[in-house]
């Protein structure tokens, strides 16, 4: 965060004169509204995958395989919109190209209300859905760093924390409206939700209202490389904190997308497996209103925050392995609901403190890149591993390995640093 904040203080937006300063800081909230309108649109119901697809998955002897192929999928085309986003705002604003992979999103949700079977959502969700929100993500928080420098843990914690409490309500909403909807209908609401996703990518812009990301960052021809930043790739430090933050992020997305599952394998009923993603969506917030107030109290290093709630979250996830009753399930949900909150704010912030704030597009994009491809190696394994025991209890052991990546390079890195 440091290094972030001292060349955000350096660029020439930070140096402008108090007036326009103000003006800037005050549509910032605009920016702020227009993340958390759009996160909440685009992936609110992903953690209750269970209960939308359990009982189709059931029906149609569809294999975990799919559904977990389904979200390595979408997780390696967010790295390939954040590098469709790069090419397009050579010529245009991010806020047009946000609106584009605004109306991709919308139409790969349309186009999953009339799949027949789990192995067509790697086309549905996987690529058009993860196309068109790896082209919003870059944008919204390209737009955020560009407002925010000395409170910028502070206020997206707060984002963070107000889109948690509206996706507390979103199991209970959704077992709702599976009772009385079905799955086609649920379907048809959650893309209708998602035309949200327009107005979250209008308000997306700077105080130079034509502003394109190739003042930010230049793309020399179109070679990959040089699309993903080369300098970037170059510092062994970020793509050691790559390789951590994109495990990490494949063992925390799948773990959250298959619990339901492993809670109906305990035999819980619908209704407590509701409460147990509303308890981890409570505790989220709660974990993300802590931080905005202690990183706005005190100065907070990202990056030993993000290693500990790591480590934390590897010793609950085995722990929950070992209970089956409801209290004890439910308190290590909550737990890990609030380690999850941190590791999500702050897994951008990390990124931002060890490039300069005109490169973070590139170096997200080439981060999202580096998590799609371990999604994509990653989740058939833990799919298969599933279908070969007929049990996801070692599936999600395999998950909780995942994590070790991330806590034994990043000391290493430090011991090798300070030798």
């Amino acid at each position: 965060m440091d290094q972030s904040d001292k060349n955000d203080s350096a660029s020439p937006q930070v140096t402008t004169s108090k007036p326009k300063f103000d003006k800037v800081d005050k549509w910032g909230y605009a920016i702020c509204f227009g993340t958390i309108i759009t996160f909440i649109a685009s992936i609110g119901h992903v953690n209750s995958f269970g209960l939308i697809y359990n009982d189709f998955m059931l029906e149609t002897h569809a294999s975990a395989k799919s559904l977990t192929s389904a979200h390595g999928v979408f997780a390696l085309m967010l790295a390939v919109g954040g590098i469709i986003l790069n090419l397009l705002t050579k010529k245009i604003t991010l806020r047009t190209g946000g609106l584009i992979g605004s109306i991709i999103f919308v139409a790969g949700s349309v186009a999953t209300i009339p799949i027949s079977t789990t192995n067509q959502l790697p086309l549905t969700f996987g690529v058009l859905q993860g196309i068109g929100f790896g082209m919003m993500v870059p944008v919204s928080y390209s737009t955020l760093n560009y407002y925010f420098v000395k409170k910028r843990t502070a206020v997206m914690s707060l984002c963070k924390a107000v889109q948690g409490i509206v996706l507390m309500f979103y199991p209970q909403m959704l077992k709702h409206m599976m009772s009385y909807y079905g799955l086609r209908g649920t379907l048809l609401l959650l893309s209708g939700i998602s035309l949200h996703t327009v107005p979250g990518m209008l308000v997306m812009r700077t105080a130079e209202q034509q502003k394109t990301a190739s003042t930010a960052y230049e793309v020399v021809g179109l070679e990959i490389l040089e699309i993903l930043n080369v300098r970037v790739l170059r510092d062994v430090v970020f793509c050691n904190i790559c390789v951590g933050l994109s495990f990490v992020n494949f063992s925390d997305l799948t773990f959250f997308i298959l619990q339901p599952m492993l809670l109906f394998q305990y035999g819980y009923n619908k209704g407590e497996v509701a409460w147990c993603i509303s308890i981890c969506a409570g505790a989220d917030v709660c974990g993300r209103c802590a931080l905005a107030v202690v990183s706005s109290l005190v100065p907070t290093n990202t990056r030993l925050l993000y290693y500990v709630s790591s480590f934390c979250t590897l010793v609950l996830r085995i722990a929950l392995l070992q209970a089956r009753s409801f209290p004890y399930v439910s308190c290590l949900t909550g737990a890990l609901g609030v380690l999850r909150a941190w590791l999500h704010v702050t897994s951008p912030l990390v990124v931002a403190s060890q490039v300069k704030s005109q490169e973070f597009p590139g170096a997200y994009a080439v981060y999202m890149l580096a998590a799609g491809l371990v999604n994509v190696a990653g989740s058939p394994v833990i799919g298969l591993l599933k279908d070969l025991n007929g049990d996801y209890v070692p599936a999600f052991y395999g998950l909780a390995l995942c994590c070790l990546p991330c806590l034994l390079l990043w000391p290493l890195e430090y011991f090798l640093k300070n030798k």
